[in-house]
């Protein structure tokens, strides 16, 4: 299986401001922008871990032990900028792209390679796949971000790990707005 690296960092004032979700908290005041901030932090990473996605687009490196077909298990995939590995003798070669076809538009995007060369024995992350993952900051669908909010919303209200009241999920919550953005492999 692959595993994927998360090379870059978005703002993530430019996936969703403090002040978007000061008003969808009704907070008109500053003395909570801290606590608001930490929360969409912990929101947003809740979020791209369900999903396996980026919310942001970021560089990433895909590894591989040796050459073989494997879907990406983050997304959405953007662009595959190189493929470069461990040859035979130990040094790091880049892939003519002549060797390798991916498609990145189906929602869990694969790769696969033809014709490809010796790699160096006993080694671990032979192939790797550099790439940019994520929904640019501006494509981030409405639903993700509305997910966003109420888990805010939910974390903002409820601050310690127990509550005297009994809590009851909505139906249509947080996950009935991300479940379609979800980046599942097949097993």
């Amino acid at each position: 299986m692959m595993t994927v690296e998360i090379t870059g960092t978005p703002t993530l004032d430019s996936v969703i401001t403090v002040a978007d979700l000061k008003e969808h908290l009704r907070v008109d005041h500053s003395d909570e922008d801290t606590l608001i901030t930490s929360l969409r932090a912990a929101a947003i990473s809740w979020v791209e871990d369900y999903c396996n996605t980026r919310l942001g687009d970021v560089t990433a490196v895909g590894y591989l032990d040796f050459f073989y077909n494997a879907r990406f298990p983050v997304g959405p995939v953007n662009s595959i900028s190189s493929v470069t590995y461990t040859d035979a003798n130990g040094d790091t070669q880049t892939l003519p792209a002549a060797k390798y076809w991916y498609d990145i538009k189906t929602k869990s995007a694969r790769i696969t390679f033809d014709n490809v060369p010796q790699l160096y024995d006993d080694t671990f992350h032979a192939v790797q796949i550099n790439m940019n993952v994520g929904y640019a900051e501006a494509d981030v669908p409405e639903p993700v971000l509305h997910a966003i909010r109420l888990l805010v919303g939910h974390l903002y209200e409820n601050r310690q790990q127990v509550t005297r009241t009994k809590l009851n999920e909505l139906p249509l919550g947080i996950h009935s707005l991300v479940s379609p953005y979800r980046n599942i492999l097949a097993v």
